[in-house]
């Protein structure tokens, strides 16, 4: 079933869209130096699940603030990956990360700005009856999509973008694992999402 947004909702989602997709472009350009081409560079972004997420974002937003509606799981999804991006990124790797100059201002887009700006926006503009516990295995789908993604481009390029994917270094066996245990985490993330909503509603 579709929820269908307010005017209001269109046009803050059509924002955070533009930043998304903008924050995307400007990467994409710094990494030209290094990468040779368009094309590739912003090809090799999406070896990381947080340019998924980004560009999920610029997506869904901007197809809500075109067409006005959506599927109800679609942005509860949404909601759940970038918020796993940012407190993944904030927990474990912001310690050993230093980006300088526009790499700075882009990395603050992909990891606070877009996801605060995205969930603030789902958890404001839904309701409790969008996209509720039944709709908790919906946010499974896109990170599984993504892993078998990362294997087959680690397993032809040896680069595994993400510790927990190594199979060098883990094992098959320990890789599925590690997987089915990333799935749960995003329930356990979606499933607390909800909780907020809820809260909020019922301050509203």
């Amino acid at each position: 079933m579709a929820t269908t947004f307010s005017q209001t909702a269109r046009i803050i989602a059509g924002v955070i869209s533009i930043s998304a997709l903008a924050a995307l472009a400007v990467q994409s350009t710094l990494n030209l130096e290094r990468d040779g081409s368009p094309l590739v560079a912003f090809a090799l972004l999406f070896r990381y699940f947080t340019i998924w997420g980004n560009l999920a974002a610029g997506l869904v937003l901007g197809w809500i603030a075109i067409r006005g509606s959506i599927q109800r799981a679609v942005p509860f999804a949404l909601a759940t990956a970038l918020a796993i991006i940012a407190v993944v990124y904030h927990l474990l790797l912001a310690a050993d990360h230093f980006p300088v100059g526009w790499d700075w201002h882009t990395n603050q887009m992909h990891h606070t700005i877009i996801p605060a700006t995205a969930i603030v926006w789902w958890i404001v503009f839904t309701g409790p009856q969008s996209g509720g516990w039944k709709s908790l295995p919906v946010v499974t789908i896109a990170p599984v999509i993504y892993t078998v993604f990362a294997l087959g481009y680690g397993y032809m390029s040896g680069f595994y973008p993400y510790f927990f994917l190594d199979v060098p270094q883990f094992g098959i066996a320990q890789v599925m694992l590690n997987i089915i245990g990333l799935a749960i985490a995003f329930m356990l993330f979606g499933a607390a999402l909800l909780g907020v909503r809820r809260a909020v509603s019922a301050l509203a």
